[in-house]
C-alpha cells in the first residue's frame, strides 16, 4: 500500500524515504489524528557524541504534520505493531505544547533526522557557536 491510498492509524509500522545507509530504518505511528501524528524512527545512524558509542539508532517521539509524513512514508509494512509502553516522550511535547512552547515538524522524517544529527553534533553556545548567542540589541 502507499502513503495516498491509506488512511493513518497506531500501530502502523511504515517504509519511509531514508537517508543514504538507512535503508532498513522504518517508521512507526504512536497516536496522532487531524494534522498531528506522533511517531518513532528506529534503524538509524544518527552521529550524536552524547550516547554510549557515539550513535543513536532510534528516534523514541517526533511530533510530525500530517502533510510532512504523508510525503515521506512509501509503504505500509505492518497494520498491528506494539507500541512501545514508555510514552514519556509524547507526554513531555503535550505539557510543552499546552503551554506553547512545542511545535510539529513540517519537514519530511528523513530531514527531522539530518536537522537532529547537525543540531547534536553543533557546538554549544559556550563553545562559541554563534547561531546560538544572543546579540546585545541597542
Amino acid at each position: 500500500m502507499t502513503a495516498p491510498l491509506t488512511a493513518f492509524a497506531p500501530g502502523q509500522r511504515w517504509a519511509y524515504r531514508t537517508r543514504p545507509d538507512e535503508e532498513i530504518s522504518t517508521v512507526l505511528l504512536l497516536r496522532g489524528g487531524g494534522d498531528t501524528w506522533h511517531i518513532t524512527v528506529d534503524g538509524l545512524h544518527l552521529r550524536n557524541p552524547y550516547t554510549a558509542g557515539g550513535v543513536q539508532t532510534d528516534l523514541p517521539h517526533s511530533p510530525i504534520s500530517e502533510g510532512a509524513l504523508r510525503a515521506s512514508v512509501t509503504d505500509l509494512l505492518e497494520e498491528s505493531a506494539a507500541l512501545p509502553d514508555d510514552q514519556s516522550g509524547y507526554e513531555t511535547w503535550r505539557e510543552a505544547h499546552e503551554r506553547g512552547e512545542a511545535g510539529v515538524f513540517t519537514l519530511e522524517v528523513a530531514e527531522i533526522v539530518a536537522a537532529l544529527e547537525q543540531a547534536v553534533n553543533t557546538p554549544r553556545p559556550s563553545e562559541g557557536n554563534p547561531l546560538f548567542q544572543k546579540n546585545k540589541l541597542r
